[in-house]
């Protein structure tokens, strides 16, 4: 019996959404050929709970439909009866697979019409359609029903479809309403067939122009692509340059660290060591100081007991008692006299001189490393010294280059002049500088002795000369082959660890520094800080005489890294 009835249930459900169904195609029928009447459609594809079209619609017992998601809903507020008719609901309603391809194909087609932002079919007059075609010859857009005439009509054919074009009014001739089927290149624009002027030339189609200007847009393409990976080059030129930049810096960076955190070492052991003796000294005095004190404060104690007792004999009214203790008092007269004593506040400790001196030497080796640090900067200043045999004495020989200079062992026939020295061997560059930073290397290999460095222009070059800043030369010297000097007032002389084989002489006028470096051993010699130029500055050669066979080599000029690139390009 119970089985009986539930399978009459199910075929009586089964039948209730096949005619549900059956009815929706009956509807959707009508609703085709009677375009006009749309609301029968929406009738039958509207949530009765949300008013909206079907969202994965189910259907009850009751042969009612809803969205899954309302119906559900609305099962809070209603336990489990059908919004409609109030009928309780014992099971889960099914999905209604006709009405939801229905309405899946509905929302489809409806995809197809055209929205605010696009070209709408111009044949279409109730819902406009999306346009998939524009028409150049017939400038209408057409949507993909109404453009199958232009592909079936034989007279169509030869019309030039594209997509869809928004304003077609830009693609026609506003003077007489047809297309823009021409170029003119002496209008430079398009135009249309009646715009042509009569014995007009250069008026082709719109199409044969284009083609052309594409061959344009091509090779200005290419020529743009060209410029575009020129700069991504560059690009990553720059990258590199400044990664390998950073690298150099990071690498100085940490050796000028180390450096000078090895001079504040320094720096902090010599003020510790200088300061050990007066520490030494304050404990040794505050020693003393307790030692006395502690004396004198127990004597005192001493002393004030012996008036205490005095006080207490002379209070006694028996005589005979008095006098036999007075003798057993302790005479003052026996203690010790602190006339003469005094605390000894003498500082005679030495003197800070040992300590600050071997402070300084240290200071200056840890100092000298960065010596390689800027012989590694400097070259990227070289510039090209070419000697000026005008202003060479009269005993120097100078080569045909300009590079090499030496004593000649007697005067050389040249024409007197008044840049020319006349007493120093000396000679002065060529050419000049007042600006920037320059750095020149000087060979001095075998030399006994010389003179390096710059000279003002209007330096006196005539008569006994004193080579010091105050006159114009800023100058380092090696004489008596083993001693160096710099030329400053007074001569200041240089210790050298070894003697040098190729000096390099650096110059910043703007900063006022004269520099010079024993290039082989990569280390400083010596540098003249905060010189006053104020005019244009020469390089500055002295070979010094030539005595016997010795200090007979010339000195040579070698060019500095920058100017070397510059003569390897050149």
């Amino acid at each position: 019996m119970n089985s009986g009835g539930g399978s009459t249930e199910r075929s009586r459900q089964t039948s209730v959404r096949l005619g549900a169904s059956q009815q929706l195609r009956t509807d959707m029928a009508s609703t085709s050929t009677s375009p006009s009447e749309p609301s029968l459609l929406d009738k039958h594809i509207t949530c009765s709970i949300c008013m909206d079209v079907f969202k994965d619609p189910i259907s009850t017992a009751c042969g009612h439909s809803f969205c899954k998601d309302c119906l559900f809903r609305s099962f809070k507020f209603n336990d489990k009866q059908c919004p409609l008719c109030k009928a309780l609901i014992t099971k889960d309603p099914d999905v209604n697979i006709v009405l939801r391809d229905i309405v899946q194909q509905l929302r489809k087609k409806d995809d197809e019409a055209a929205g605010p932002d696009d070209v709408a079919c111009d044949v279409c007059t109730e819902q406009k359609r999306k346009a998939k075609k524009s028409c150049l010859v017939c400038l209408a857009s057409y949507c993909s029903t109404h453009v199958e005439n232009h592909y079936s009509t034989e007279r169509l054919k030869g019309h030039k479809l594209v997509e869809p074009v928004e304003n077609l009014d830009e693609r026609a001739c506003l003077t007489h309403g047809r297309p823009l089927e021409l170029y003119s290149r002496k209008q430079q624009k398009c135009i249309c067939v009646r715009c042509v002027k009569d014995g007009e030339e250069e008026v082709i189609s719109t199409e044969d122009e284009w083609d052309k200007k594409k061959t344009e847009l091509e090779n200005n393409k290419t020529e743009l692509q060209d410029k575009i990976k020129k700069r991504k080059t560059k690009v990553d030129e720059i990258t590199k340059a400044l990664k390998d930049c950073k690298e150099v810096l990071d690498n100085e960076w940490w050796d000028i660290e180390g450096v000078f955190t090895a001079v504040i070492a320094i720096m902090e052991e010599a003020h510790a060591r200088t300061l050990q003796p007066l520490k030494d000294r304050r404990q040794v005095l505050e020693k003393e100081a307790k030692n006395l004190k502690d004396e004198l404060e127990a004597e005192i104690s001493k002393l004030e007991m012996t008036i205490s007792e005095l006080d207490d004999i002379s209070a006694l009214e028996d005589h005979i008692l008095s006098l036999q203790r007075y003798p057993s008092l302790q005479d003052p007269n026996n203690m010790k006299d602190w006339t003469e004593v005094e605390l000894d506040t003498s500082l005679s400790f030495g003197t800070m001189r040992k300590t600050t001196a071997a402070m300084m030497e240290k200071i200056q080796q840890e100092l000298e490393k960065l010596a390689p640090i800027e012989l590694k900067r400097v070259p990227t200043f070289g510039v090209d010294v070419k000697l000026d045999p005008a202003t060479a004495h009269r005993r120097l020989v100078v080569s045909k280059d300009g590079k090499q200079v030496k004593d000649g062992g007697e005067d050389q026939e040249v024409a007197d002049g008044t840049e020319r020295f006349d007493l120093f061997g000396s000679v002065l560059g060529l050419d000049s500088f007042t600006s920037g930073k320059s750095y020149w290397e000087v060979e001095v290999t075998n030399k006994t002795g010389w003179d390096l460095g710059v000279a003002r222009g209007d330096a006196n070059r005539k008569g006994q000369l004193k080579l010091n800043p105050d006159n114009g030369y800023w100058v380092t010297v090696q004489y008596e082959d083993e001693k160096f000097a710099a030329l400053t007032t007074p001569p200041r002389r240089l210790s050298l660890e070894e003697k040098p084989e190729k000096v390099g002489v650096f110059v910043d006028y703007d900063e006022g520094l004269v520099s010079f470096y024993n290039v082989t051993a990569q280390s400083h010699i010596y540098s003249f800080t905060d010189c006053s130029f104020k005019d244009e500055l020469y390089p500055y050669f002295s070979p010094h005489v030539k005595q016997d066979e010795k200090n007979s080599e010339p000195l040579i000029i070698s060019a500095g890294k920058r100017c070397e690139e510059d003569m390897d390009e050149s």
